[in-house]
């Protein structure tokens, strides 16, 4: 168990050090998925992955978020690109939080704990993927490819769509999940048109 600890955190960084890479090498088709938070948050769930209880779920989530990012902008300073302490601060602290409630989703959804709480659960994930899709179609369709975006919100759904068919019960459960997406994918929309 302590061996793999160390191996997820660091998978993590080595995730944020390809991103930095992808970002530059990629074709414009799929540029925008080195340079999304959606796949930060998946890979602060993967790292989750690697824990037992729920405060090493969290930890692992809040620690795989930044490091993440450490690994990109510490990848794009060593290439040569200009970083603004500015916004490795805002991404990190966004990794803290994002990637400790993305945490205690999969611990919830592996079944632990209240299972009122895991229609919540079910809705971290794909509230930030639609969400970001969302901003992406809204707001940098001119920049970024539109077919990146909506395929975005396509997984999105899926992940949804999958997580509600093989972790909850019943059609309440998956009306709050569903609509938690909703109110979700609503608030990350509204927090990228505050930037």
């Amino acid at each position: 168990m302590r061996a793999r600890l160390p191996l997820a955190l660091g998978a993590a960084m080595l995730a944020g050090g390809m991103m930095s890479f992808g970002q530059t090498v990629a074709p414009d088709a799929i540029a925008p998925l080195f340079n999304s938070a959606a796949p930060v948050v998946a890979v602060a769930a993967a790292v989750s992955l690697a824990a037992r209880g729920p405060w090493s779920h969290v930890t692992l989530g809040a620690l795989a978020g930044p490091l993440v990012m450490v690994g990109y902008y510490a990848t794009a300073s060593l290439r040569g690109f200009g970083v603004s302490a500015s916004w490795v601060v805002l991404w990190c602290v966004a990794g803290v939080l994002f990637g400790a409630v993305m945490g205690l989703a999969v611990w919830l959804l592996r079944g632990h704990g209240a299972a009122w709480l895991r229609p919540l659960a079910a809705a971290v994930l794909p509230s930030v993927a639609v969400g970001e899709a969302a901003h992406g179609l809204a707001r940098i369709s001119e920049s970024t490819p539109v077919g990146y975006w909506w395929a975005q919100a396509a997984i999105g759904v899926a992940v949804l769509a999958w997580t509600v068919a093989t972790r909850l019960t019943g059609v309440a459960a998956t009306l709050v999940a569903c609509g938690a997406t909703a109110a979700g994918a609503a608030a990350v929309f509204a927090a990228y048109g505050a930037f």
